[in-house]
């Protein structure tokens, strides 16, 4: 038997999924554990969320036998925004419109469209890493460091942050002020 035919390999699937939910579900009951101020809580379903983190990214590099890299993930990741922007979230607004909850379908079509932007997002990232433009781009930009909030201009990130010493990764294309930009 193939292992992907196998119980087993479902049986992981389902643990990825369960470990990955929990992940979510104890962040927010970390958030309202340190809004109640119950820090000790709070930090509890922290550490017990990075621990489930960590034995989903186990078994998810299991089923799929290595570690996905990031062009992978992004990949992926495009297509579960989509699947919520075109199918869930607006298939939801329709049953809730249907049985009379409009201020859920309105809801439901407002997440649809930020599950659109998520997956135009990840898209724009995929591409620039496709490209090799993550951090390079043919016309002068601003970037901005994400360790410490540092504002470079330049065609490209610098490949050290000038300020706290973080790598280039650490830089991001300043969009809202090309943004403004473009509007004058």
């Amino acid at each position: 038997m193939e292992f992907k035919d196998s119980e087993t390999f479902k049986n992981l699937q389902l643990a990825y999924e369960y470990e990955v939910e929990s992940v979510g579900e104890y962040n927010i009951f970390s958030a309202k554990a340190h809004q109640d101020v119950l820090i000790e809580i709070s930090e509890l379903f922290m550490r017990i969320s990075q621990n489930n983190l960590f034995i989903g990214r186990r078994f998810r590099n299991i089923f799929n036998e290595k570690q996905p890299d990031t062009l992978q993930n992004l990949s992926e990741a495009i297509a579960t925004e989509r699947n919520a922007d075109q199918n869930m979230y607006r298939e939801y607004s329709e049953i809730a419109l249907k049985e009379g909850y409009n201020d859920i379908a309105s809801l439901f079509n407002g997440v649809a469209n930020i599950k659109l932007n998520h997956s135009v997002m990840l898209e724009s990232a995929a591409t620039d890493l496709q490209l090799g433009t993550s951090f390079c781009r043919n016309f002068e930009t601003l970037w901005v460091c994400l360790g410490c909030g540092n504002i470079m201009s330049g065609t490209c990130a610098p490949e050290v942050c000038p300020v706290c010493l973080f790598p280039q990764g650490y830089y991001e294309l300043l969009t809202y002020y090309d943004t403004r930009l473009s509007n004058n």
